[in-house]
């Protein structure tokens, strides 16, 4: 969490230096008209600056899923970066409408505030053109502001359905390049010359190339893969299913990682935790999914042994290396799968490292519970159940009295984020010393 809060603030931070570097809100004698027009140019590049690192985000840079920890961590910032350009957007666009508020020249006043147009300058050529397109560039980036706002708004209210909010990440696509032109025709042509004109052109760019991959469909492409599902087994008491799918293109994985898996055409990718260790010899990979919403409600049902199915991945950093003696894993429902992976894999070898696994679920399998203790002697883990129908969930003092060591073990969680948070305010205030691993990953 500290690298995701660290990137948004270094990225703001720069383009703030930069463009101080070349204006300023600090007006002596204050001049109201000034510092509106100079707050009007600073909130449009903080917000058009989030939108674009946003819209980088969006195409899952392997290179930067690794410096920040994992594509769960590059959602969390792609999500933040939202929240930042939708905030500085409404600012933006506040600012922007103060002089058509304060007065009845609003035309006069607002295309002189956002153009920068200076008396007794003899307009050159390039900036007769920039002129020539406030007009269409004022109008669509006030319609693209409202669209903006409104799919922004869509994307942080997770009751609406995850296709509709996939669709609307694409639109803010096209969106994003109507926002190029907005900024590009109504940004102070003195910037083009300074540091924050050259930063806002290589933005323009990256930003413009990162839609069309995002608007062709090539997000991930050299990481998709044919499969077909091989088999498929319910948990019934729990609502969760578990399919093998056997993919022979598929280049392998690490214990804990994710792939996003594709259906049906119409429908977008999902990721799902990939839930067995990599084998070469039988190239099948597992994943169990838990019923959640109106999609994974019906899985079960759609799905039959032999159905294509698109993956793509791996995905994610949660791989449970490091150098401790004892580690202490806690998991929450269908948040066992990264655990089930590295099960399976520690069975395989003669481990040597003290484990202890914590999982809870609403009305354990029975099945699932068999298959826990059988891996669980096999891997050499200590196994602590808890079934919430008959007992409490698991706490920080659950595991404090259970594991002798605990100060000193890595604790790796995956499962509710609540349950986590407080699982780790309990430890961390109790004395642990060594990183709280926590999967964090969601779409949304």
């Amino acid at each position: 969490m500290n690298k995701i809060k660290l990137a948004l603030g270094v990225s703001i931070t720069f383009i703030t230096i930069i463009w101080f570097l070349t204006n300023t809100l600090l007006y002596i004698p204050f001049d109201s008209n000034l510092f509106t027009k100079s707050l009007a140019q600073y909130t449009g590049i903080i917000a058009f600056s989030a939108m674009t690192f946003s819209m980088l985000l969006a195409t899952r840079p392997i290179l930067i899923e690794r410096r920040l920890g994992g594509l769960d961590k590059i959602y969390r910032l792609h999500k933040w970066l939202g929240i930042v350009a939708f905030s500085f957007s409404i600012m933006h666009w506040l600012v922007s409408k103060l002089p058509e508020w304060w007065s009845h020249l609003d035309k006069i006043i607002i295309l002189d505030s956002i153009s920068g147009a200076t008396d007794n300058v003899e307009p050159s050529t390039f900036s007769e053109f920039l002129e020539s397109l406030e007009s269409t560039a004022l109008l669509v980036g006030e319609y693209s502001f409202y669209l903006t706002v409104l799919f922004l708004t869509m994307a942080l209210l997770k009751k609406i359905p995850y296709r509709f909010f996939a669709k609307t990440h694409i639109a803010m696509a096209v969106i994003y390049l109507v926002l190029v032109y907005h900024s590009f025709a109504l940004m102070y042509i003195d910037y083009w010359t300074e540091p924050i004109g050259i930063i806002m052109a290589i933005m323009m760019i990256a930003g413009t190339v990162s839609s069309f991959i995002v608007l062709f469909g090539q997000v991930g492409k050299k990481q998709k893969y044919e499969g077909s599902i091989q088999s498929i087994n319910t948990y019934p008491d729990m609502n969760m299913l578990k399919l093998i799918v056997k993919s022979d293109k598929w280049k392998g994985h690490n214990e804990g990682q994710f792939a996003f898996l594709k259906f049906e055409k119409k429908e977008p990718h999902h990721p799902f935790t990939i839930s067995s260790a990599w084998d070469k010899k039988t190239k099948n990979i597992s994943f169990t999914i838990k019923a959640l919403g109106g999609y994974t409600n019906n899985l079960a049902n759609k799905l039959k042994i032999g159905d294509s199915i698109i993956l793509e991945g791996a995905y994610g950093n949660f791989t449970f290396n490091d150098n401790k003696e004892s580690q202490i894993w806690i998991a929450g429902g269908v948040g066992i799968t990264p655990f089930l992976a590295r099960m399976e894999r520690l069975a395989q070898l003669d481990n040597k490292q003290k484990i202890d696994f914590f999982y809870s679920a609403f009305k354990l399998d029975a099945n699932l519970k068999k298959k826990l203790e059988q891996v669980s002697a096999e891997a050499n883990i200590n196994l602590h159940l808890f079934d919430t129908s008959k007992s409490a969930l698991i706490s920080g003092e659950h595991i404090r009295n259970a594991v002798s060591d605990w100060e000193s073990a890595s604790v790796w969680f995956c499962g509710p984020s609540k349950m986590g948070k407080s699982i780790k305010k309990d430890l961390k205030g109790n004395g642990l010393h060594s990183k709280f691993h926590q999967e964090l990953f969601e779409m949304r």
